[in-house]
């Protein structure tokens, strides 16, 4: 297991104020082809629905990273090896310090057997959508619509 390190929050509120946070989101598929996203309860995106995501810890990797992100946000134990990369987006904040994120999506694919933990620190309600037209059209965050479109583009292709 890689020994990880973060910051206490008020050394965290410091590099909020003079750094770029490097995070990662998942777009989870789900079975046959759903896609989970929770209402978070956290900033910055605080009572808006998001994809589990999560920023990256020093002396993680990329799959470390990821499958952090899985089994903490929504209890789910990935194979972050088999990542599809789905793009960026520079998140920009009005809270905590004018927060700015480099965000990076990716998508994966979960057996439907399993079942979906909720982290109830972050996460108030869940969905589940099937489409591009289940993508909420007001409170959800514009990384995340983002990050949608672009999986349901990659469906697109392959059909």
């Amino acid at each position: 297991m890689v020994e990880i390190k973060f910051a206490p929050r008020e050394v965290f509120e410091q590099i909020l104020e003079w750094a770029v946070i490097p995070t990662f989101d998942l777009v989870i598929e789900y079975g046959n082809k759903v896609v989970i996203i929770a209402k978070r309860k956290i900033a910055p995106y605080q009572n808006q629905w998001a994809l589990p995501g999560l920023r990256m810890y020093k002396g993680e990797n990329i799959e470390d990273t990821l499958s952090r992100i899985a089994s903490k946000e929504v209890g789910l134990v990935i194979d972050a090896s088999s990542r599809i990369y789905l793009g960026q987006y520079v998140g920009k904040f009005t809270t905590e310090h004018e927060r700015q994120d480099l965000s990076t999506g990716f998508y994966v694919k979960v057996e439907e057997k399993v079942p979906i933990v909720l982290n109830e620190e972050h996460f108030s309600a869940m969905k589940i959508i099937s489409s591009r037209a289940d993508i909420p059209k007001s409170g959800i965050g514009a990384m995340y619509k983002f990050y949608l479109n672009q999986y349901f583009d990659l469906m697109d292709k392959k059909h």
